[in-house]
């Protein structure tokens, strides 16, 4: 299930029961209070080594024991990886389960026993995301999704609090949980956090305090814009050397954005099932090719820390143990976090188009056998990758046309009075450009030198000239080439 489904889980009905819908997560009124209890203190020895934390999140095993799974195999050769890799503790940043159904959470109890069987077991650090307090439609489960209950089955399969603070080597670890399924106000145990966060800070002001949570603190790292949370940003914003760690967003570790440093440290953890980007780009924010086939599931992806005491490196893997690109270092003194920040947009070199450039169209069949018009041309580049191309179209007299926003099948895209997108009643947007996404989830090394990106249906018939622009991550524009259609 796409999280993007959120809107449908929150009106998912027991109506054989109680006669109306009753939510996804029910009311906070039906969760027992629950607290962070006793810090747990943990010695590992190292060997003088850097204490080796592993972290993944946003596992979303399917309702079924199947082992074919997509996200099965991402679960089972990830968790393989960091077993062979090493690890002293493991974070699991939530939504273990798409809907956390026990056939689901057995399945994750499955891979961790199978993979982990004859090895050093790491300290768990874990914590609930919102799908974990998710259920299917009622009479696929026939179970009510109150959060008290689904805390419950989260402790009993994964053996650990929804609330927990652990301290390894010296190092705090606070895992905080959200208290329902909601985005907006299911962190609302805020006074509790900062109590731990002021305990960690006086145990040792100069080390770094992790603090774990599914949801990003809002608008800190790429993502946490769309997906992030005001109440997690509130309480960090007070505390220079908190590295927060989140999942949520899906978004790609190969973006530079997926670390940010203001207030304090924040770092997304991409996901081990399929990569979510913004809105707005015309193949989707689960990117998909001109043929329609997703590209945002090969890419299961991965943090490994060291942890040590003037630095903490932050490799940023594949699943196959592989590195997306080169690590993040957070170094001393951490409540100082300036290395990281915006101004790093202020280096960054516009990316470049070959100014000869020239396009194909090309008659193609998208997944559904639909007949669609492809055109390609030679990527452009950049000094890190290119993440996205804008196009325009211009008449014969090479002025800019407009035309109806479309959706990646073609259907007119409506808006209601607000300005959102609606599938009720609305009306369609006249638009003068048309905005996709590269292929850089498939991994840097895997772009293609060849852009092939599908035509909207609707392009006005006088269309005789397309302009392209290349943008990178920070986005910084290439120069503009105009190239004639057909040529």
């Amino acid at each position: 299930m796409n999280k993007l489904s959120k809107i449908i889980i929150s009106s998912i009905a027991a109506v054989g029961i109680v006669g109306a819908s009753v939510g996804a997560y029910i009311a906070a009124n039906y969760t027992k209070e629950r607290t962070f209890g006793e810090t747990e203190t943990y010695a590992v020895e190292t060997n003088g080594e850097p204490l080796r934390v592993a972290v993944i999140s946003d596992l979303q095993l399917p309702d079924t024991m199947d082992k074919n799974t997509h996200q099965y195999k991402s679960f089972e050769s990830t968790l393989t990886m960091l077993k062979n890799k090493g690890m002293d503790a493991l974070i699991i940043g939530g939504d273990f389960t798409d809907c956390g159904t026990k056939k689901a959470w057995g399945t994750f109890k499955e891979i961790y026993n199978n993979v982990m069987a004859d090895a050093q077991k790491p300290i768990p650090m874990y914590i609930m995301g919102n799908h974990d307090y998710w259920l299917p439609e009622f009479f696929n489960c026939f179970e009510i999704p109150m959060p008290a209950k689904l805390q419950n089955r989260f402790t009993e399969y994964t053996g650990e609090s929804v609330y927990s603070h652990k301290v390894i080597n010296g190092y705090h670890f606070i895992c905080w949980s959200s208290s329902d399924g909601s985005y907006d106000k299911s962190y609302a145990n805020k006074e509790a956090v900062r109590a731990e966060l002021d305990r960690a800070v006086a145990d040792d002001p100069e080390k770094p305090v992790f603090v774990i949570t599914h949801i990003n603190p809002y608008d800190t790292a790429y993502g946490s814009d769309e997906w992030g949370n005001e109440d997690i940003y509130d309480v960090l914003k007070d505390y220079p050397q908190a590295v927060s760690i989140s999942g949520h967003s899906h978004y790609s570790l190969i973006d530079e954005r997926s670390i940010w440093q203001k207030e304090f440290t924040a770092f997304t953890t991409q996901s081990l099932d399929y990569i979510e980007l913004e809105s707005g780009k015309y193949n989707g924010s689960v990117p998909m090719d001109a043929y329609g086939n997703s590209i945002a599931d090969k890419l299961p992806g991965c943090i490994y820390m060291s942890i040590e005491p003037d630095k903490v490196t932050v490799e940023r893997l594949e699943n196959t143990g592989n590195a997306f690109k080169e690590p993040w270092v957070l170094e001393a003194p951490f409540d100082k976090p300036v290395k990281y920040t915006a101004e790093r947009a202020k280096t960054n070199k516009a990316p470049v188009l070959d100014s000869e450039l020239s396009v194909k169209i090309s008659d193609i069949t998208d997944v559904n056998e639909n007949p669609q018009k492809m055109i390609s041309f030679a990527a452009g580049s950049d000094d890190d990758f290119v993440h996205s191309y804008k196009l325009e179209f211009l008449d014969e007299n090479e002025k800019l046309l407009e035309f109806e926003e479309v959706d990646y099948s073609n259907n007119v895209v409506l808006y209601n009075s607000n300005g959102e997108k609606t599938t009720g009643k609305g009306n369609p947007k006249m638009i003068s450009e048309v905005l996709y996404f590269s292929d850089y989830v498939l991994g840097l090394a895997n772009m293609s030198e060849t852009a092939e990106l599908r035509l909207p249906n609707n392009l006005p018939d006088n269309a005789e000239y397309v302009v392209i622009t290349a943008i990178d991550s920070w986005g910084a524009e290439s120069n503009s080439v105009t190239c004639k259609l057909g040529e």
